[in-house]
């Protein structure tokens, strides 16, 4: 048997080797364990059905087999030597849950085949394969809300690869243990072909065993969705508990998961990018279009694989959205809304484009804005200040764009870089040449036949427009922080959430209940795995101010995060330790200690985090006991009473108050708040005159965007037109194409406006 088994050891050596160069799979985790699943399927199958027609035992050769896989165990385990693997408990789980069971499958599929009279049986074996690696990805995918699929050859996709962290979902267990039921079956099978012809005992006990293993699978498979190998669309439904039936829409959300006041703007947000979409891409969809709302990720994880990726399954017959209720804005929905637009001109089938970035970058082209720079000229931003570091973009826009159009280019590159560049060309198509040549160019991926041009010469065009765009300092900024976001095939420590930052979430979520000592054991938990993580380190030092606990206890840390030895601030600090610092101080009352860390952070947020600087601006001139409130623990609406009792002596506390009454779902109350807030005079703080600019600014876009909430249109209306008018007159195109799509939307609810 062991010169049998050598070329199966040369191959998992090879693949092993192979894969070493990889961040992504040349460590043990999985996406390594779904390729090496696979690869042991077709070669432990191979190998056996030589193994078998030489007399090999099956026992035998299921033990040597496995015995195997410990080469690729031992391959991947020694490139911790040079790589770090965060993850490396879970990647060993995931090795044994895929690999082990597909391998047992193939000999036991191999036992089977060469039991019967059949010829070529490794042609046999590898259809069969191919078979069962397609056919249940198509069904699960083609008829299932779901985004994970299980497969008895490559072990399973647990979820979108957007997703941080893996969902890893007791229906995995369940289906691995489905595979071994397969396995179980195909061994009695294999062993009655070899003595069918005889009498006795032992061929009526396997067909017993095989008919009860057979009941077993079925009611495996009838049981499908209760055992989480399958999701249906009743299932998410029933689980979610409520749904609201606008005609065109349904949407699915949990019951006390949102307010009535977000439901019914959630509702005019359906009903008016709806128009908006309809208008835009000149297609109608004729189908009621379903929206799932998930009250928190663990729900969605549990139903669907995915925690925080928002989806839209184009390929299912169903027009449907998923997403996070907490996620739901404008641009999110009326991003995800595009893609069930576009499915109405997609190919058959499918009901998407082969040219994928079209499909992502329509999407993004004719997304609300978002207040911050558009795409083209994050785009534009990188030409002069490029530094090699923004993947596909250092090549040049063009040569990103024609990348972007090919799946594998799509999706191993840079998730920032492929949505701006496919979104920024997207919206020069529209523009250029309408929205009927852009249905064909999706529906058939062929730029020729729907411009009577090439995708390079295209491109070419549209980069010859960009780089005559002026991007400002605020374009820059976003560019140069999203771009260099590295992707998943370049990141260290993939789908690995590391503990602190485990625990940093709990501590947010005890904070949010009140429970002040949960957040404060739990932010502690934080800092002992990791003393220096900003966003722990941060909310820890808040918790005690809001608590009026021993802050001093907080400041020695903070002081050795922000300063250098010769009193200097880090360059690279986290601005977060410098706002929090700042909050230190002035808990303490140290005005001039305080004043110079708020003026510091301040400098240091990004041009286009305005609310932020405002909020900067509006702490810095709070008294002690007004920033305790502001960071007092408990739930939204708790935290807004609060601050609204001691507004009448610190009006800057409205600022705050409004943007709880916002988190509690009370929009009206949040835009009664805001309202309080006075334009910007000396009662709120000793600040420069651009500054008083900012916070005038930001008060009105809250406004705009409270009364939008509220569903005061008129309100809405007049304030976003005032914001609109000020971001430009400071040149700010970003936030002034935010004010006038609220602008737009209120007119349309007023009907004194077209979409």
């Amino acid at each position: 048997m062991l010169p049998r088994l050598r070329i199966p050891a040369l191959l998992y050596a090879a693949l092993c080797l192979a894969l070493w160069p990889s961040p992504l799979l040349g460590l043990l985790h999985v996406e390594a364990a779904a390729l090496l699943a696979t690869a042991g399927f077709f070669i432990a199958g191979f190998s056996a059905i030589g193994l078998f027609r030489e007399g090999n035992g099956l026992q035998r050769t299921l033990v040597a087999h496995v015995g195997l896989l410990l080469i690729p165990w031992l391959l991947l385990t020694a490139t911790l030597l040079w790589r770090a693997n965060c993850g490396y408990a879970l990647g060993c789980g995931l090795f044994l849950l895929f690999t082990v069971p597909s391998v047992l499958l193939a000999v036991a599929l191999a036992y089977a085949l060469t039991g019967t009279s059949v010829r070529r049986l490794r042609l046999w074996f590898g259809l069969l394969g191919l078979l069962m690696v397609t056919a249940p990805v198509a069904f699960d995918l083609l008829f299932h809300p779901q985004l994970y699929t299980y497969n008895h050859v490559f072990g399973g996709v647990l979820g979108p690869i957007y997703d941080e962290e893996l969902a890893v979902r007791s229906g995995l267990f369940a289906f691995r243990g489905l595979t071994l039921l397969w396995a179980a079956w195909l061994i009695v099978l294999g062993r009655w072909f070899r003595i069918r012809n005889g009498v006795g005992e032992e061929r009526l006990l396997l067909v017993r065993a095989g008919a009860l293993i057979a009941a077993v699978i079925a009611l495996v498979y009838a049981f499908a969705v209760p055992l989480g190998i399958n999701t249906s669309a009743q299932q998410i439904a029933r689980t979610l508990g409520a749904e609201l039936d606008l005609g065109a829409f349904v949407i699915h959300y949990q019951p006390g998961s949102l307010t009535e006041a977000e439901l019914a703007w959630i509702e005019d947000e359906h009903r008016y990018r709806y128009e908006q979409l309809r208008e835009q891409l000149g297609v109608e969809v004729d189908e009621p279009i379903h929206v799932y709302l998930y009250p928190d990720p663990e729900t969605r994880a549990a139903l669907i694989g995915s925690r925080t990726t928002s989806v839209t399954p184009v390929w299912l017959s169903t027009p449907q959205i998923h997403m996070l209720a907490e996620h739901f804005s404008a641009e999110h929905f009326g991003h995800e809304l595009a893609h069930v637009f576009a499915r109405e001109f997609g190919m058959p089938v499918i009901r998407a484009s082969t040219a994928v970035g079209l499909v992502e970058g329509l999407a993004v082209a004719v997304e609300p804005p978002d207040g911050l720079p558009q795409a083209r000229y994050q785009v534009a931003a990188t030409l002069e200040h490029a530094a090699g570091e923004f993947g596909r973009l250092d090549e040049g826009p063009a040569e990103a764009v024609v990348h972007a159009m090919n799946p594998f280019g799509f999706w191993s590159g840079r998730g920032a870089v492929s949505y701006a560049t496919s979104g920024a060309f997207a919206r020069f198509l529209l523009d250029q040449y309408g929205a009927e040549n852009i249905r064909i160019a999706y529906r058939t991926g062929d730029f020729q036949e729907a411009y009577g041009e090439s995708l390079g010469a295209l491109a070419a065009a549209w980069e010859d427009e960009i780089r005559a765009l002026e991007p400002d300092s605020e374009a820059v900024a976003i560019a140069t922080w999203r771009f260099t976001q590295p992707s998943l095939f370049e990141r260290h420590c993939p789908h690995h959430v590391p503990r602190e930052v485990r625990f940093t979430r709990s501590a947010v979520d005890a904070s949010e209940r009140g429970d002040a000592a949960a957040a404060l054991r739990f932010y502690l938990a934080a800092l002992d795995q990791d003393a220096t993580y900003a966003p722990a380190l941060a909310g820890w030092t808040r918790v005690l101010i809001g608590t009026g606990s021993e802050v001093s206890e907080a400041l020695p840390r903070l002081e050795a995060s922000v300063f250098e030895q010769d009193g200097s601030i880090a360059d690279a600090v986290d601005v977060r330790l410098i706002g929090a610092l700042a909050d230190g101080y002035k808990s303490l009352s140290d005005s001039a200690a305080a004043g110079a860390m708020y003026a510091e952070a301040f400098r240091r947020l990004p041009p286009y985090a305005r609310q932020a600087k405002a909020g900067i601006i509006l702490r810095s001139g709070l008294s002690a006991r007004g920033l305790r409130a502001v960071f007092s623990p408990g739930n939204a609406g708790a935290w807004a009473v609060r601050l609204e009792t001691l507004a009448a002596a610190e009006p800057a506390l409205w600022f705050f108050a409004a943007a709880y009454r916002s988190v509690a779902g009370d929009a009206s109350s949040a835009l009664e708040a805001i309202r309080q807030l006075p334009s910007f005079d000396s009662q709120i703080g000793s600040v420069d005159a651009g500054q008083q600019q900012m916070v005038e600014r930001a008060r009105l876009a809250l406004l705009a965007h409270y009364a939008g909430r509220a569903r005061d249109y008129s309100a809405s209306l007049h304030y976003a037109e005032v914001a609109a008018a000020a971001y430009r007159q400071e040149r700010a195109s970003g936030p002034a194409l935010l004010m006038d799509d609220l602008a737009a939307k209120a007119r349309w609810f007023l009907g004194v406006g077209r979409i």
